[in-house]
């Protein structure tokens, strides 16, 4: 995928809530991004037709984004952590950022 391709924020959204809809543990493979992901959900879909989104912010895996040049950029990074994921690393709560470190990703408002 180009770095230049513009992503549609809405399509992109829906095709996240299928996913999530097929397995909700999916969302850990979009690893440092999901909560970016989780906040653009909300953009799209109400408490009444994703539930599952909830509330809950973990701000130290936020910490770990790297700076990008807008929502499209994010979503093109997000995209590819999203399939470098789920290929070596599916549905896994362990995960490791750009530094190499190691953290765990865990949203209860998915996990029940």
């Amino acid at each position: 995928m180009l770095r230049n391709d513009a992503i549609n924020p809405e399509a992109f959204a829906v095709s996240v809530r299928a996913l999530l809809d097929e397995d909700p543990r999916r969302y850990r493979n979009f690893g440092i991004w999901w909560f970016m992901i989780k906040n653009l959900l909300r953009r799209f879909y109400d408490r009444h037709e994703m539930p599952q989104l909830g509330t809950f912010v973990d701000t130290t895996v936020i910490d770990r984004m790297p700076w990008v040049q807008g929502l499209n950029e994010g979503l093109l990074l997000a995209a590819e952590t999203y399939q470098h994921n789920a290929t070596f690393n599916p549905c896994n709560n362990e995960q490791e950022d750009d530094e190499g470190q190691h953290f765990t990703l865990l949203d209860p408002d998915i996990e029940g």
